[in-house]
């Protein structure tokens, strides 16, 4: 057998051994040439002392049989296996620059850096699940950065797969029982118990590594084997801000989330730890920001997600003219009306009977969505709840709305007068009105009551079919149906948690009164899974919710039903059956919006693009005349890069709900991602028309400093600030608007004082803030505030060396004091890491470097 120590130099297969780059019990790699292919690669060989071990052998080959099955850039990628007198060997893609151990060397990474590894390993982890790989040896040490800042998951040495095709987990080397393998110190605590494990195991490693990234230090650093299990079986690590005062509580609890010792209360996912992360990445940009919101329903059991807000940099200094003209779409004539149901006004009821209302509301908005009718649409409650819309103005701005049904409740003793009106939004005409009046015991009654006024109503309007609009109902106890509207009404605001207990309480009584009751068990498995989510309550909770969902679906099975099992599911990573549960459900109720979307957004959490594509478009077939499903795919396209498909989908918005603003504004932000400026004004100046919306001016603002006409962009940038005058950023790009537009130098540096007034008060809340430092360095040294701008940038530099856009803010200071040296240099470290040469190339403070082969060669310009 062969010393690994005389390799170098050697050739095995067609690969020339340059030099050993690590090792471990596992194998020695080293660095060699593809002589075929002239590549650099990493060969990995087994060490000679474990060539007579049959189980390392088993092993090394299940290595490279793991790899082969996978292919991700965040993954180190295989390419060859064999075998050549007696050396084993396995040839996988080189990855230069260091590993995380390597990085933390001069202690722990900014927390936008943590964030953004913290994705792409979430991402690597992810394509490795879905083809059934848990890796089981997650570290520091395993996971390597390239020198353009992108991270490679290694060493799979230990991985375990799952056979799809078997109902039992498996190890690929069968002949091994090595349930406990891996790293102690980066161990889950099933694992240092020896229990059987799931992908779960490598959350709590991406977990550990995130940790080590924000604080430096492993999260349990005892050096004793026995304190150390211990410590990770039963004690809590301390919150990474404690260690770190840099690292926001958001990210402390993504992070400590990961590392739950219940796996069932970990992130269940690779995916949804990925998403979680997302969210918490920083807005910046050079002079702004674009913002592109999806309206959809609300997500009850996540309210921060209500919005998918996707915040994408405009990069404010990238100038280019298209001169495509902008089709204004007109409505199509068979358009259906959208009715809004606004919350009925019972201000001076007591408690008991606003939720009442307020569940009243609730089923007829849900009820009156039901009608087959094509020539009518319904915003959902929840969407009208989440939008804040109280007014007919209101319902026709946000929603574009045709119709909007709007009531008042008065009581008298037992007697309930509600009067009802139907308002054309666009002119605020009163079409048609009633008083309905009924038992305020009976709350079956009344709700019967109010359908059917509310549908004779809507009969009135000309092209829309009068069409009863209750389901068949089971009939229930008048009592227990009461406390099931006022839980319905009580989780209508779930913000407040102790409006989900007093849903608790109702429903709880709902169902001891009438136990036959469908409806109330799966409200109250709702409330359970809401109680769960906003407390942090234990398992317990999760089991009381799938629970009560289960005895909904034994009685009778309902969309509601299924929609429950399906929340109860994807809350604890069991997406395939959240799956099946929201397509029941869908089948059940076409028009229910909580299934299409929990449909797609299970599919999404799988990692399965392709089927949440398929779902959405399921949505729009089942629903083509309602303009919201198009806007759910049009957001996903954005997601996917798919930008010309978006713009399809926003367009189609428009055509179906053509007085909705935030169509506009959506379709003129997708635009200026896309670079094509010019076109974007039309959609924005549209969507500004219909309401003035900070968004939209910001956008357009952008989209006018992109193309050079920055008395324009100044204008618009004012615009905004009339809306709201306190984000600094929309002074910033005023300032910059001013300056280049070549009117009064004066009135762009005190549009600069107002901006950095706004920012000094942020940093005195949170003075290592490394953006607002670098933006307020900037905006000092476009004041002629020198000094202070080279002292403020150099800290910045300091607080992010790696941040792309704290680098270009020095470039933008420094060439601003005339030092082009540095400026270069500035400029060179921030398309190094990863900051984008074209947005450099059109900056017009750098016009005049032009002919500097530096700036041409870092520019893209030669």
């Amino acid at each position: 057998m062969t010393d690994t120590g005389t390799l170098i130099g050697q050739t095995v297969s067609r690969y020339r051994i340059l030099e050993e780059v690590g090792h471990g019990g596992m194998g020695v790699v080293f660095r060699a040439r593809d002589e075929q292919l002239e590549r650099d690669v990493a060969v990995k060989i087994l060490p000679p002392r474990m060539f007579p071990d049959q189980r390392a052998r088993n092993r090394f080959h299940r290595e490279a049989r793991v790899l082969a099955k996978l292919n991700h850039p965040n993954i180190a990628m295989a390419f060859d296996y064999g075998e050549q007198d007696g050396i084993h060997y396995l040839v996988t893609e080189f990855v230069g620059g260091m590993t995380i151990d390597a990085k933390l060397a001069n202690g722990p990474l900014t927390e936008k850096t943590v964030i953004q590894l913290g994705i792409q390993l979430a991402k690597g982890l992810a394509a490795a699940h879905h083809e059934h790989i848990i890796h089981r040896d997650l570290k520091p040490g395993n996971v390597r950065l390239t020198a353009d800042g992108q991270l490679k998951i290694l060493d799979f040495g230990l991985a375990s797969w799952v056979d799809p095709e078997r109902d039992l987990a498996k190890t690929l080397s069968e002949d091994s029982d090595d349930s406990g393998a891996g790293t102690l110190a980066y161990m889950a605590p099933e694992q240092t118990r020896c229990d059987e494990v799931d992908q779960r195991a490598d959350i709590w490693g991406a977990g550990t590594i995130l940790y080590v990234m924000a604080t430096g230090q492993r999260p349990f650093p005892m050096a004793s084997r026995l304190k150390l299990i211990d410590a990770i079986q039963h004690l809590s690590p301390p919150s990474p801000s404690s260690l770190n005062m840099l690292i926001s509580p958001s990210l402390d609890a993504v992070i400590l989330k990961a590392l739950d010792k219940d796996r069932d209360l970990r992130y269940q996912s690779a995916g949804e730890l990925g998403v979680d992360l997302t969210r918490l990445l920083p807005i910046s940009g050079e002079t702004g920001k674009i913002a592109i919101t999806e309206f959809r329903p609300a997500k009850r059991r996540m309210p921060w997600a209500t919005w998918l807000a996707i915040t994408v940099v405009v990069l404010g200094c990238t100038y280019g003219s298209y001169h495509l003209g902008w089709k204004w779409l007109s409505p199509n004539p068979v358009s259906p009306k959208l009715l809004t149901v606004l919350p009925f006004d019972s201000s001076g009821q007591d408690e008991r009977t606003n939720a009442l209302i307020a569940g009243l509301t609730d089923t007829l908005t849900a009820k009156l969505a039901e009608t087959r009718d094509q020539k009518l649409q319904v915003i959902s409650a929840r969407d009208i709840r989440e939008q804040g819309v109280k007014t007919t103005e209101q319902a026709y701005q946000v929603f574009g709305s045709d119709l909007v049904l709007q009531g008042s409740v008065h009581s008298v003793g037992d007697q309930i007068r509600i009067n009802c009106s139907l308002v054309d939004s666009k002119t605020h005409r009163q079409l048609n009105a009633s008083t309905i009046t009924a038992d305020s015991n009976n709350a079956m009654a009344l709700e019967d009551k109010v359908a059917n006024e509310v549908t004779s109503l809507i009969a009135s309007v000309q092209g829309v079919q009068a069409q009863t609009p209750l389901s068949v109902r089971t009939k229930s106890n008048p009592e227990a149906y009461a406390s099931y509207l006022r839980g319905r009404g009580y989780l209508s605001d779930y913000q407040k948690p102790e409006s989900v207990e007093l849903a608790i309480a109702e429903l709880k009584n709902s169902v001891a009164l009438d136990p036959q009751f469908p409806n109330s068990y799966a409200a109250l498995g709702e409330a359970f899974l809401l109680g769960y989510q906003q407390t942090n309550r234990d398992s317990e909770w999760v089991r009381q919710a799938q629970q009560n969902c289960r005895k909904s679906l034994a009685l009778k099975e309902t969309a509601e039903g299924r929609v429950c099992l399906g929340d109860g599911y994807n809350l604890t990573g069991k997406y395939d059956l959240a799956v099946q549960e929201f397509g029941r459900a869908v089948q059940l109720d076409f028009s229910n919006e909580d299934a299409l979307r929990g449909e797609a957004d299970a599919f999404v959490k799988l990692g399965n693009p392709s089927a949440a594509e398929a779902a959405y478009k399921k949505a729009i077939s089942l629903r083509p005349n309602y303009w919201g499903v198009y806007s759910w795919l049009g957001v996903f396209y954005y997601n996917q890069a798919r930008y010309q498909e978006a713009v399809n989908q926003f367009e189609k918005v428009i055509e179906l709900a053509p007085a909705n603003y935030r169509g506009y504004s959506n379709l003129g932000a997708m635009y200026v991602a896309q670079g094509k400026y010019t076109q974007a004004l039309a959609p924005l100046e549209k969507s500004i028309e219909i309401r003035p919306n900070l968004e939209a001016f910001n956008n357009l603002g952008n989209a006018y400093f992109q193309l050079r006409r920055f008395s324009d962009a100044a204008s618009a940038f004012q615009r905004g600030l009339n809306l709201d005058d306190s984000d600094w950023l929309l002074w910033g790009n005023l300032g910059d608007s001013l300056y280049w537009s070549g009117r009064n130098r004066a009135e762009a540096v005190a549009a600069y004082e107002k901006a950095i007034v706004i920012c000094e008060s942020k940093l005195n809340v949170n003075p290592k803030d490394a953006t607002v430092l670098a933006f307020l360095a900037d905006y000092n040294a476009m004041s002629q505030h020198h000094g202070k701008a080279l002292e403020q940038i150099e800290r910045a530099i300091t607080l992010a060396p790696e941040d792309g856009e704290v680098r270009l803010r020095a470039a933008l200071v420094y060439n601003q004091l005339g030092d082009t040296e540095p400026c270069l240099a500035s400029l060179e470290k921030a398309v190094a890491v990863g900051y984008s040469a074209e947005i450099i190339r059109d900056t017009p403070d750098f016009d005049h470097l032009h002919g500097n082969p530096r700036f041409r060669a870092l520019a893209h310009l030669n």
